[in-house]
């Protein structure tokens, strides 16, 4: 048995909203409105709110990754700070007193502090790395 469209919608839009259904139906390639306005009810995932879900996982997912990668980013200058900072301290201690406890014990602090760092640092690019490899595969593509 064909199916039979007996039921008619009608729709009164603002010019904008004429523009944007219209832009709307040349997206989907529609012959006209009649064409357009099926093609909506026959995509899941534009009728169902999976696309609005969708849109709202991207973003909250790109703001934990930008604040991954703030934070990376400041661990990265925090490394780099502290190195610096023990360069600079061995080769003044070198020269002047190579037998300072002091200075050593401070040294090997700060070397614990680098290296405590630098695995947060390793942490948090392993946490960016297993999130973009998560949205690859979401999104269809399981190749990293």
């Amino acid at each position: 048995m064909p199916k039979v469209k007996r039921n008619l919608v009608q729709v009164r839009l603002t010019d904008d909203q004429l523009k944007q259904f219209d832009s709307v139906k040349q997206i989907l390639h529609a012959e006209n409105n009649s064409d357009a306005i099926r093609q909506l009810i026959s995509d899941k995932k534009l009728t169902d709110g999976t696309t609005q879900e969708a849109l709202t996982q991207a973003a909250n997912q790109y703001t934990d990754l930008s604040a991954k990668l703030d934070s990376l980013m400041w661990n990265s200058s925090n490394i780099t700070n502290n190195v610096n900072q023990v360069a600079h301290v061995l080769n003044a201690a070198a020269q002047a007193d190579p037998e300072d406890v002091d200075t050593w014990n401070w040294v090997m602090q700060q070397l614990q502090a680098i290296a405590t760092n630098n695995n947060q640092l390793r942490q948090l690019v392993d946490e960016v790395k297993h999130w973009l490899s998560e949205g690859r595969v979401i999104h269809g593509s399981p190749n990293v």
